[in-house]
């Protein structure tokens, strides 16, 4: 059965390991400051500009980890921010940081698609 201590556990270790990631990632490359050699600089910015944006999608994913211990702690976990309903276990356990019940993402989904 899915508990909500498990839960707890479960994502206070990704918390851990993303941090640990965002970490890793958070030194620059070091640019050459070889003025002939334009190639090995364009490697450095691309991997540069990939860092950047990793790093952007884990501070996302730990963020949404943060505010889900957050409602665990709080006793509003599992209740959708758009409409106040109960988000069903099943959701819940395929998404465990989600902020919306299945009826409310697929409404999203749909104005978003009108757009």
């Amino acid at each position: 059965m899915f508990s909500l201590k498990d839960l707890k556990i479960k994502l206070e270790k990704e918390k851990k390991s993303i941090e640990t990631e965002i970490k890793s990632l958070g030194t620059p490359p070091e640019f050459g400051d070889d003025i002939d050699h334009g190639e090995e600089e364009t490697d450095e910015t691309e991997q540069f500009g990939t860092q950047l944006g990793l790093q952007q999608i884990l501070r996302n994913k730990l963020e949404n980890i943060n505010e889900t211990l957050r409602k665990i702690e709080q006793g509003k976990y599992g209740i959708c921010e758009a409409c106040g309903e109960k988000i069903s276990w099943i959701l819940l356990k395929i998404n465990p940081t989600s902020r919306l019940c299945q009826k409310c993402k697929k409404s999203r989904q749909l104005s978003e698609k009108k757009k």
